[in-house]
């Protein structure tokens, strides 16, 4: 079974002008990062220049969706 671990930097205040990061590794070896802000949560694979990028209504809607099938 694979080990996850998630390291996590956020601010100090209530997320407004900074964003909260959450590094995510598998096995030792980063899958990715996790961008959350006041607006959106981002997805940055492995060495990605782009995230995929979702808005919480859009995020909100994937999730439950996902949960419902």
């Amino acid at each position: 079974m694979a080990k996850h671990n998630v390291y996590v930097n956020l601010p100090d205040a209530e997320l407004r002008n900074s964003d909260a990061y959450f590094s995510i590794y598998q096995n030792g070896k980063k899958l990715g990062t996790i961008t959350i802000s006041k607006g959106s949560i981002e997805w940055y694979p492995k060495s990605a220049k782009q995230p995929y990028n979702m808005s919480w209504t859009q995020f909100d809607k994937m999730i439950k969706e996902w949960y419902d099938k």
